[in-house]
C-alpha cells in the first residue's frame, strides 16, 4: 500500500523542487545532512580545543559514574580545570570515543612526543586509567589502539591499576594484535577496603598498644583546648576550607620543598567547587579551638563506591600529638559509615610508613610500555629493560 503514495510524492519533487517529505517515507539519507549512525556503531573525535569538552559534560560525567575503572582524576570537574591550567605548551589531545548516535563510551588524555603516545597525567593525577563505559570495554579500546597506531609507534602508560577490569582488557587486546607489551615497573600502594565496621577494621590493622598510644595523644593534644573533627557540609562553598587547606601545607615541609600546591590555587579552586556540585568532594577537619591541626581532602568516583585520597596536611607545631594520624582514624570512621562506599586508595607513593601502617590492604600498580605494530616500536619496547638498567646504574654511580 505504500508503494503508490511514495511515487506520487516523489513526481510532486520533481514538478516543485527537492522535498524532503519523501525521505520520511524511505531509507535514503537527507541531502546535506549526515545519515543516522546505527545504534552500535563505534566511532571517534579527537579534541584538541576544551571549549568542545565543556560542552560535553553531562554526557561526560554519566561515563565517569558507568566506567569499568571509576577515576575522578579523568572526571570533568578535574579534568577540565587541569587542561587549562597545565596542558598549555605540550602537544595534549582528547580521544572520545561514542557508540551509536551521541552515547559517550570512552575518553583517553593522550600526551603525544616524539614518537611515543602517553595517557596524560597532570600535576594532580595519582590514577591514568581511561574511562571505559563498562560493557563496551572491548571495542572502546580497539578503537583507541586504532587511533593510536596511526600517530606513534610506542605507549606508554604510568600509575594503572594492574588487578583492574582496564589492564585485563588491554592485555586481551594487544595479544589479539599481537603487539609487544611489557611492564617496566610496578608497585603496591595502600588502599582501605571496607570492613564490618570500623573497629573492626582498626582492630585488625593496629596492634592494640598503637591503638592506645593514639587515644593517649588525642587525650593530651584535647587538653589544649576544644578538640573536634568537622566536615564540609553538603553544599557548602569549599573555597574557605582550600585556603585553609593551601595555607597550612605551603607552611609545612611541602612549602620548604617548593611542592606545596599554594601556586595552583586556581586549579585547586575550580576542581574542588566542581566535585563539590557532582558531590564527590569530602573534607575533613581536625580542629583545636577552630584553628585546623590537620585538614584532609577525599575525591568520589563511580556511583560512590569509590574513593580516593587525594591529599592531607597538617600542623607541624603539633606534630608530637600525631594530628594527620588522628585525622586519618576519624577517615575510617566517615568511610564505614557511608552505605556505598567499599573502598579508598590512598594515591600515596609505596614508601608513606604512616597509610601503609594504618591500612594493610594494596592495590598494584603500573607503568606499562607497548608498541603499535611497526617494527621501530617493536624494537624500542623490546630495549626498554637495558635502558632502565642503564639508568640505574648512572643513579648508582
Amino acid at each position: 500500500m505504500a508503494e503508490p503514495v511514495v511515487r506520487q510524492v516523489v513526481k510532486r519533487t520533481k514538478q516543485q523542487g527537492f522535498s524532503d517529505e519523501v525521505l520520511f517515507l524511505t531509507d535514503a539519507p537527507v541531502p546535506g545532512r549526515p545519515a543516522p549512525r546505527p545504534s552500535d556503531e563505534i566511532w571517534t573525535e579527537t579534541v584538541t580545543g576544551w571549549s568542545r569538552l565543556e560542552a560535553l559534560q553531562g554526557a561526560w560525567q554519566d561515563l565517569a559514574a558507568s566506567a569499568a575503572e571509576p577515576n575522578p582524576f579523568y572526571e570533568p570537574w578535574m579534568l577540565l580545570p587541569a587542561l587549562r591550567s597545565f596542558a598549555a605548551g605540550a602537544r595534549v589531545e582528547v580521544l572520545l570515543v561514542f557508540r551509536g548516535p551521541s552515547q559517550l563510551c570512552g575518553l583517553f588524555p593522550v600526551l603525544h612526543r616524539r614518537g611515543r603516545a602517553e595517557l596524560w597525567r597532570h600535576p594532580y593525577c595519582y590514577l591514568s586509567a581511561p574511562l571505559v563505559r563498562q560493557g563496551c570495554e572491548g571495542a572502546v579500546l580497539a578503537a583507541w589502539l586504532d587511533a593510536l597506531a596511526a600517530k606513534a609507534s610506542v605507549v606508554r602508560l604510568e600509575d594503572v591499576p594492574g588487578d583492574g577490569p582496564i589492564r585485563k582488557h588491554l592485555v586481551d587486546a594487544l595479544h589479539q594484535r599481537g603487539w609487544p607489551s611489557l611492564v617496566s615497573d610496578a608497585y603496591t600502594r595502600a588502599v582501605l577496603r571496607r570492613a564490618p565496621s570500623a573497629e573492626h577494621f582498626l582492630a585488625q590493622a593496629l596492634a592494640g598498644k598503637r591503638r592506645k598510644e593514639l587515644r593517649r595523644q588525642r587525650a593530651r593534644l584535647s587538653e589544649l583546648g576544644r578538640l573536634a573533627t568537622d566536615e564540609l557540609a553538603q553544599g557548602a562553598d569549599p573555597l574557605p576550607w582550600i585556603d585553609e587547606f593551601l595555607a597550612l601545607e605551603a607552611a609545612g615541609w611541602k612549602g620548604r620543598d617548593g611542592v606545596a600546591a599554594l601556586p595552583h590555587r586556581t586549579f585547586m579552586a575550580d576542581m574542588a567547587k566542581g566535585a563539590a556540585r557532582q558531590g564527590r568532594l569530602q573534607m575533613l577537619a581536625l580542629r583545636l579551638d577552630g584553628k585546623p591541626v590537620a585538614l584532609k581532602l577525599n575525591l568520589f568516583a563511580g556511583e560512590g563506591e569509590s574513593a580516593f585520597a587525594f591529599k592531607i596536611t597538617f600542623d607541624e607545631a603539633y606534630a608530637r600529638f600525631s594530628p594527620g594520624v588522628l585525622l586519618e582514624l576519624d577517615n575510617v570512621e566517615r568511610a564505614h559509615q557511608l552505605p556505598a562506599l567499599r573502598w579508598m586508595d590512598s594515591c600515596a607513593a609505596p614508601n608513606r610508613f604512616m597509610i601503609n601502617h594504618l591500612w594493610p590492604d594494596r592495590r598494584e600498580m603500573q607503568t606499562v610500555f607497548f608498541a603499535t605494530g611497526s617494527r621501530r616500536g617493536a624494537l624500542t619496547v623490546a630495549l626498554v629493560p637495558l635502558l632502565h638498567f642503564f639508568r640505574r646504574l648512572a643513579r648508582a654511580a
